[in-house]
Formats: structure tokens, C-alpha cells, sequence
């Protein structure tokens, strides 16, 4: 089973409830806990874990402030910067596979089949915007953009 290597050790930004930067990073190996490839998020990165309209927050396990913090920070990462790491470099990876990714991740932090499977439907649905706002940002400027908190929270 995959497995994340280190607690999510994070940081409010001041005057901004919906991004969180991280202190430590978080890394998260493909397949075994020791595999051959991994995602990992370096300190400073900004996140606003799981962009799941308030209204499903009450769901038990869909809070992006609960348990699951941690895939959606390897979530959006490769968002950011779609690549997967290895001993031998680094290899793109797809929106599908980030996609995926988040739902192994979620699996692995104990989410049930019914919540990881509704959280993977709704990047699968919606995440588009997002990844191809990324696509355009790099292809302008070389760099990805900040997050834009969702409208919906």
C-alpha cells in the first residue's frame, strides 16, 4: 500500500482563512511506502486543501479541513506542477493520474469508498478549470499561478 512519509506540519497565512502554507514537507510514495516514485511538496507551498463547496462540508469525511489534508495537498501540487519524482529524476504526470493519485491518498488516510469515490467524481467533473488555469498560466509566464480561493466556500 502507498503511504505518506510525515505528519502535515502547516501554517495559517495571516489574514487569508482559505490558504494554508506548509513548515515542513509533505511527501507521499506511489504504490509502497518505500516505492519507487513519490510527490513531494516542498515548505511554503500554499494550499486550500480540498475545493468542496461549503455545503457538503457537513458530510462526515468532505470537510477539506479534516483527516484527508494531506492527499489534497498532494493534489494540489500536481496540479501546480504536474510531476512525479524518482530516484532517477522526474516524470510529467497527468491531470487524470494527479486525479487518481487524490483518490489512492485518500484511500490510504482511511476516507470510505463512498467519500473518496464522491471526492474523485468531483475533480474528475471539475477540476479541468483549475488544471488548464495552471496549463495557460505556465505557458505565459513560465510559472503557475497562486491559487484562487473558490468563490463557493
Amino acid at each position: 500500500m502507498p503511504g505518506f512519509l510525515s505528519p502535515l506540519r502547516i501554517e495559517e497565512i495571516d489574514g487569508d482563512d482559505r490558504r494554508w502554507k506548509l513548515i515542513d514537507k509533505c511527501v507521499y510514495h506511489l504504490t509502497t511506502p518505500d516505492g519507487p516514485e513519490w510527490v513531494c511538496v516542498e515548505p511554503d507551498f500554499v494550499t486550500d486543501f480540498g475545493s468542496i463547496p461549503r455545503l457538503l462540508w457537513g458530510v462526515r469525511g468532505l470537510s477539506p479541513f479534516g483527516r484527508l489534508r494531506r492527499a489534497y495537498v498532494i493534489h494540489d501540487q500536481l496540479y501546480q506542477k504536474p510531476c512525479v519524482q524518482s530516484a532517477t529524476g522526474t516524470r510529467p504526470a497527468t491531470r487524470k493520474e494527479a486525479d487518481g493519485i487524490l483518490l489512492e491518498g485518500c484511500h490510504v488516510l482511511g476516507a470510505s469508498w463512498l467519500n473518496r469515490h464522491l471526492i474523485y467524481r468531483g475533480v474528475r467533473m471539475w477540476g479541468w478549470v483549475t488544471w488548464w488555469r495552471y496549463r495557460r498560466s505556465e505557458a505565459q509566464t513560465g510559472s503557475p499561478v497562486e491559487p484562487v480561493p473558490d468563490k463557493g466556500r
